[in-house]
């Protein structure tokens, strides 16, 4: 008896001392780990992680000096797919948050709190007349009734005090509770470090950039550019510029655009341009060589397209981009409004919705409507160059001849329907319609230097690049062109205003149809990659593998994976009694 009594106490002091020692090892453990910042990130895409650039710049002391506020209008009672950007969003903060330290500051607010009066005035500012935060209005079934829910999937940024942008995570519209919607959180989860990031980067910018619109050869004129240029203004100076053959006209701009030229480049202007290449400049060259009257086709239904013949094409190949004098057909295509005809529009297999790549500039961009695109080519040359694919058009999509004719009759040969390629899933029939070659390049004209400048002792004529360049040519010039918006001359402030309009209280962009285009994204992007904003450059390419839940699946299989989350916990609670039972009776019996 006695030993039985030793053997129980020996037992007690055994586990006691078991279990002081794992205490002990966990506390150690705990204040090793509080003294130790590290953080771990189990997902193969590493969506709770930031990218390097972003990290270094919210660990920066110099960059981000003072505090920033995100309001955020995504606080209520939401469906499951909202629910999840709402998560995401305050996730992300977070994360910045963890870097930046009380410099990020955010706070959720429900937009359809208070009187009715306070509502709709804060909506009204938040909507900022089409500029702000887009409404996006979500029906869906409940209880055998049709409901609408109005959200503002935005937020305001603030920083010392003053509003310097509106974010919108997903744009405005009308949605139902399907794949599309799911699709739309998705690519809105994607973009939020970016979307945030571009916000830091422009507020707290001291110096701009430069970019020339150049001019002289019958470029897009001012007033169809003002979409697009009010996408970039607060992030670079944006001057309109003429060459005129003056040696020094791009000098001190950090890149140029040549947007749809219509008249013949002479030699002076195309060296000018080629020794600002030479020095290490951006040109980013928006150009179909075929020139195509809408006007005429909508009074004959056909019209033939002309040659432009400016000779920019000339150049550009010396540089290792050959620009088509054709034009592409897709079956990816938009439509082309007739008025004349009963349904008022035809299948125009012309405007190209065209794709993006795995490159940084298009890779996380929605389709881009090109209105009448060539196609290009990369050119074996002698620059140390890399070239790179930006935009292409689909698997099932051919080029239509030198300078061909254009005729509405195509929509009864072709169908809703085409079929342009005896293989149209292969990917090898895509046509590269946006490209651009980087690096050393060698001078256009060495060797032939305009007689113009060739005793001009301040020409000095460099033969090849003295700093990498880059050079991006996009095979359509009116992608961003703002022609259905209203942009109005302001004499006093000798420029344009561009103003869209708001057809049924919300704006439409009715130059895209009212569809899903990444036009002037895409436009943003360009001009980022090409003026070198690194910060941005990582996050772009960046993609998040979401899986939406499969509502037929729950509904067919519901029942079942309850059952399962039920019972297989209380199975196993069961199953250990069962096991500690027959061990402590096993044990003692023996004894």
């Amino acid at each position: 008896m006695a030993r039985l009594k030793l053997k129980r106490a020996s037992n007690r002091a055994y586990y006691g001392i078991i279990t002081a020692i794992a205490l002990a090892v966990l506390i150690l453990v705990n204040i090793i780990v509080s003294f130790v910042d590290f953080r771990v990130d189990f997902t193969s895409d590493q969506r709770y992680s930031l990218t390097d650039s972003s990290i270094d710049f919210l660990k920066s002391d110099t960059i981000l000096t003072d505090k920033i506020l995100f309001k955020i209008y995504l606080e209520g009672e939401f469906p499951a797919e909202i629910k999840r950007l709402q998560t995401a969003v305050r996730d992300k903060l977070d994360e910045f948050k963890y870097y930046a330290g009380e410099n990020i500051q955010y706070e959720f607010i429900n937009p359809n709190k208070g009187s009715i009066e306070d509502q709709e005035a804060l909506k009204e500012q938040l909507f900022n007349k089409g500029q702000g935060i887009r409404p996006i209005d979500i029906t869906y079934r409940s209880q055998g009734s049709s409901n609408i829910i109005e959200v503002f999937p935005g937020a305001v940024v603030e920083y010392r005090g003053v509003t310097v942008e509106h974010i919108r995570f997903l744009e405005g519209g009308q949605y139902r509770l399907d794949a599309r919607l799911n699709d739309l959180v998705q690519k809105g989860i994607n973009s939020l470090e970016y979307k945030f990031m571009r916000v830091l980067a422009k507020a707290t910018r001291n110096e701009k950039k430069k970019l020339a619109f150049v001019h002289g050869h019958g470029e897009l004129g001012i007033p169809y550019s003002q979409g697009a240029r009010r996408n970039i203004e607060d992030s670079y100076i944006i001057e309109d510029i003429t060459i005129d053959g003056k040696l020094n006209a791009l000098d001190g701009y950090d890149g140029i655009i040549i947007a749809e030229p219509t008249k013949k480049f002479d030699g002076k202007d195309k060296y000018i341009i080629d020794q600002y290449l030479m020095q290490g400049g951006n040109i980013m060259v928006f150009n179909n060589p075929l020139e195509i009257n809408n006007d005429t086709i909508r009074r004959t239904g056909k019209t033939h397209s002309t040659r432009k013949r400016t000779g920019i094409t000339d150049l550009l190949f010396d540089y290792g981009i050959k620009v088509n004098e054709d034009l592409v057909l897709d079956a990816n295509y938009d439509i082309f409004a007739m008025p004349g005809i009963p349904k008022g529009f035809v299948n125009w297999y012309f405007y190209v919705r065209a794709a993006g790549t795995d490159h940084p500039i298009s890779s996380m961009v929605n389709p881009v409507k090109l209105p009448y695109a060539s196609s290009l080519q990369f050119v074996q040359t002698k620059n140390k160059t890399k070239p790179s694919v930006i935009l292409t058009s689909s698997s099932n999509s051919k080029s239509f001849g030198n300078a061909p004719l254009l005729s509405i009759a195509m929509e009864s040969q072709f169908g809703e329907n085409p079929i342009f390629q005896e293989n149209p899933d292969d990917e090898n029939n895509r046509l590269m319609l946006g490209g651009m070659v980087e690096g050393e390049f060698e001078s256009a004209f060495k060797n032939r230097i305009v007689s113009t400048y060739s005793d001009n002792p301040n020409s000095k004529m460099l033969d090849r690049s003295t700093a990498p360049g880059k050079l991006m040519v996009i095979g359509n010039g009116t992608f961003f062109k703002n022609t259905f918006y209203d942009s109005v001359a302001v004499p006093e402030e000798n420029t344009y205003r561009y103003i869209p309009r708001l057809p049924r209280e919300r704006e439409i962009d009715e130059l895209f149809a009212g569809r899903g285009f990444g036009n002037f994204e895409f436009f943003e992007n360009c001009v980022d990659y090409m003026l070198g904003e690194s910060t941005l450059l990582s996050i772009r390419s960046r993609t998040i593998d979401l899986h939406p839940t499969d509502k037929l699946k729950i509904e067919r299989d519901g029942g079942f994976y309850k059952f399962i989350n039920i019972a297989i916990p209380l199975l196993f609670i069961v199953v250990m009694a069962v096991v500690v039972f027959i061990i402590r009776r096993y044990k003692y019996v023996k004894k």
